[in-house]
């Protein structure tokens, strides 16, 4: 033990370098520097580089405490995944990548205190908040993420292009870097020319040099106070980048060093704890092939048990169609999966970069190769049961649009999870009730965010209750049971009284209960003490225009700023330019009338959105175009028209 805490060695290990490793990470003095002022100059930067250079601990380790120190407004690394468990039906309708970077730029605050905000609502309160003159300086990280999601989420996609791009435009305060690799850059310069993006400044991050990396390693056992391994660590460089065929027999070694086998194995040798005089005493030529081969096994095993997959079946499958053992191409999708592929680049095994358009899979190093034909599944470890590894498996593949195996995974996490961790239990059942609701399943998953709520409520945790309350509310209202969603949320508000979208939630109910006055009391008491409440805004807005208010409606609806509008909010401000239109005045009358035929095709099921239409086309004048939607309207389920708004619909069908 030292003063500050236990030994450690000079390596990390396979994970990236975080701010707290800053005194470890050498080597990238020139890219970060470069990098640095790169990003304050331009408007857009792109870094990129193949996975397992070092973007992510560039970023965090070197160039944003750099950027602090230079006392520049930099926000932490920006992820649009959160491995955080939150009951997703207590948010309004949302992307969820949105909710998720904004989180990740705040620092890991509360997801639910971003729904309904927009990139541009989030930089505007910051900037607003922190009062610091000059440019903010914001990264996205892994942004291939989003280039590879599946079809079913295109929209979501596209919405979160939308916002991030479109706030460069928006905010010219804003200094965006997207961190992605060098496999998919084609793709994201492909999205940024859809955008009409200026060309945005590029550095490319390339593996460490034999000279850099022997350099970076002798630094890094220096400053652990392990000057005396400095030799030692430059041996195990060589190794690292030594290449050897199936006899042993080593290739030409290249002027190249993978940082991520580097610190994978060197962490695996120094051992846990750390042994400084074992690893001076490794013969490294067999040490560090088992060293990597243990890291592929690991790896393997892992993505196993994540995808439900027989650790025989996976191991097959690689050595077909990854090290081409059996002397044929075929495509490795077919059989396990894109997700399956994608997880093995995304833990640093396998790449695909593309040869005339097209992707060739195989290990991501060749130094891999050897240490991988040597391995089948019998020598991969054997882990107890984890329910905390269950549960981020769980929610990944609920992202992944694969809820089956999500349910599998996470009925698996109930199973081994032990009676006293409580906390754990609430999580495993608030993320059960998430993928009932997704599913429909709405009674299902209003027991199971009870069962969570009395979980949270034993550890004291006493706004995940509130959350947890607010997420049955919004349930039930979906039920059509729209009293008791009131009664719920009055509870939830109770539980969180300063928590404006739970409030928010509250007023919307009012609404769905016939109860419209007191809805918009709420929503305007939550606007007063938070003006930049984008939800509460365009509730309210929506439904002045119902009421026939529409200079305040649009008042409400020019203030939303940033990302594409709900289609309810479209048709309520066809409605409400069409309310206040003269009948002379064609050219405002095509305008409602396109906004409203636009918000019908994207929410043609929609109750409030038909009979908004419907009441848009019965003031132009079109009264056959408006009794078919009204009575479309009344048959509609996503969602059902309120009772007060049924009748609005039955007075237009008769006419009055």
């Amino acid at each position: 033990m030292t003063a500050s805490g236990p030994r450690r060695g000079p390596f990390v290990g396979a994970r990236p370098f975080d701010e707290g490793d800053g005194a470890l990470f050498f080597g990238r003095s020139a890219e970060t520097a470069e990098l640095a002022g790169m990003w304050r100059r331009n408007r857009l930067t792109i870094l990129h580089g193949p996975a397992g250079a070092g973007k992510t601990s560039l970023l965090r380790a070197a160039v944003i405490p750099l950027l602090r120190d230079e006392r520049a407004r930099v926000l932490p690394v920006g992820l649009a995944r959160s491995t955080r468990v939150w009951p997703a039906a207590a948010l309004p309708e949302h992307n969820p990548y949105v909710i998720a970077l904004l989180s990740s730029w705040s620092g890991g605050g509360s997801l639910a205190s971003f729904a309904g905000l927009s990139v541009s609502d989030f930089l505007h309160r910051l900037q607003r908040n922190d009062g610091v003159a000059g440019p903010t300086l914001a990264a996205v990280d892994q942004v291939e993420t989003f280039l590879r999601l599946p079809d079913p989420y295109e929209h979501l996609r596209e919405s979160f292009f939308d916002e991030l791009l479109g706030s460069l435009s928006q905010r010219p305060d804003l200094r965006l870097l997207l961190s992605v690799r060098t496999d998919h850059l084609d793709e994201l310069r492909h999205v940024l020319r859809r955008y009409a993006v200026r060309e945005p400044q590029e550095l490319a991050l390339p593996p460490f040099t034999r000279a850099r990396a022997v350099q970076a390693m002798r630094l890094s056992a220096e400053s652990t106070g392990d000057g005396a391994a400095a030799d030692k660590v430059e041996e195990l460089v060589d190794e690292i980048r030594t290449v050897r065929d199936d006899t042993g027999r080593p290739w030409p070694a290249a002027d190249e060093v993978d940082p991520l086998l580097l610190q994978a194995a060197g962490a695996r040798l120094w051992g846990d704890p750390p042994d400084r005089d074992r690893f001076l005493l490794t013969e490294l030529d067999t040490a560090a092939d088992r060293a990597v081969r243990e890291f592929c096994a690991e790896t393997l095993a892992g993505v196993a048990a994540d995808y439900l997959l027989p650790p025989g079946r996976l191991m097959a499958w690689f050595r077909r169609d990854i090290l081409h053992e059996y002397g044929r191409l075929s495509d490795p999708v077919a059989d396990v999966g894109a997700v399956v592929l994608n997880a093995l680049e995304d833990r640093y095994l396998v790449s695909s970069p593309k040869c005339n358009g097209l992707p060739m899979h195989g290990p991501r190093h060749p130094r891999m190769l050897a240490p991988l034909r040597q391995l089948d599944a019998a020598m991969w470890p054997q882990s107890p049961p984890d329910p905390e590894a269950r549960l981020r498996a769980a929610k990944r593949a609920g992202d992944e649009g694969e809820p089956e195996r999500a349910r599998r995974l996470v009925h698996e996490a109930a199973q081994t999870c032990p009676p006293q961790a409580l906390r754990l239990r609430a999580e495993i059942d608030t993320l059960s009730g998430n993928i009932d609701y997704d599913q429909g399943l709405l009674a299902e998953s209003i027991e199971h965010y009870r069962a969570a709520a009395r979980l949270f409520e034993a550890v004291g945790d006493n706004a995940a209750v509130g959350w947890l309350m607010t997420a049955v509310g919004r349930v039930v209202l979906a039920q059509g049971r729209p009293g008791l969603a009131v009664e719920q949320l009055r509870a939830a508000v109770g539980r969180v009284p300063d928590d404006l979208i739970v409030q928010t939630a509250l007023g919307q109910a009012l609404w769905e209960a016939g109860q419209p006055d007191a809805a918009l009391a709420v929503l305007s008491d939550v606007l007063n003490r938070e003006a930049d409440t984008p939800e509460a805004r365009r509730s309210r807005g929506e439904f002045l225009a119902d009421l026939g208010d529409a200079e305040s409606a649009l008042r409400d609806m020019r203030q939303l700023r940033g990302g594409r509008p709900a289609p309810s909010t479209k048709a309520a401000r066809a409605l409400a330019m069409a309310s206040l239109t003269r009948p002379e005045v064609a050219h405002d009358l095509g305008d409602a009338l396109d906004e409203a035929e636009e918000a019908l095709k994207e929410a043609e099921e929609s109750g409030p959105v038909l009979l908004r239409a419907a009441r848009v086309h019965k003031l132009t004048g079109d009264v056959t175009r408006a009794t078919e939607l009204a009575d479309r309207a009344m048959t509609a389920r996503r969602p059902p028209l309120p009772e007060h708004q049924r009748r609005t619909a039955r007075k237009l069908l008769a006419g009055s």
